[in-house]
């Protein structure tokens, strides 16, 4: 029942996407800059948000990695005292 539901979001999502590629042709197509200019900066602005993305996604990386190592520990620690528990019985 839920495919149904979200069918209509599909078709909207199109229409979104498709006006949005024909704004960005739009407005490179009157940009005042040259063509050379343009890539130039569409280039620029690309390697930019790239690096963003990189430096974001390092970090995201960082703190999965952080809490998979205080997991670990935290289960070594619990095997620990009940190991300990076992021993004193």
């Amino acid at each position: 029942m839920e495919a149904k539901e979200n069918k209509p979001l599909l078709p909207a999502f199109s229409l979104f996407l498709s006006g949005a590629v024909l704004g960005a042709v739009a407005a490179i197509l009157m940009a005042p800059d040259s063509g050379k200019e343009t890539r130039r900066k569409a280039s620029q602005w690309l390697k930019d948000k790239t690096a963003k993305r990189r430096e974001a996604l390092t970090e995201k990386k960082e703190q999965v990695l952080g809490a998979l190592q205080a997991g670990q520990r935290a289960y070594r620690e619990m095997e620990e005292a009940k190991k300990d528990r076992v021993a004193r019985v």
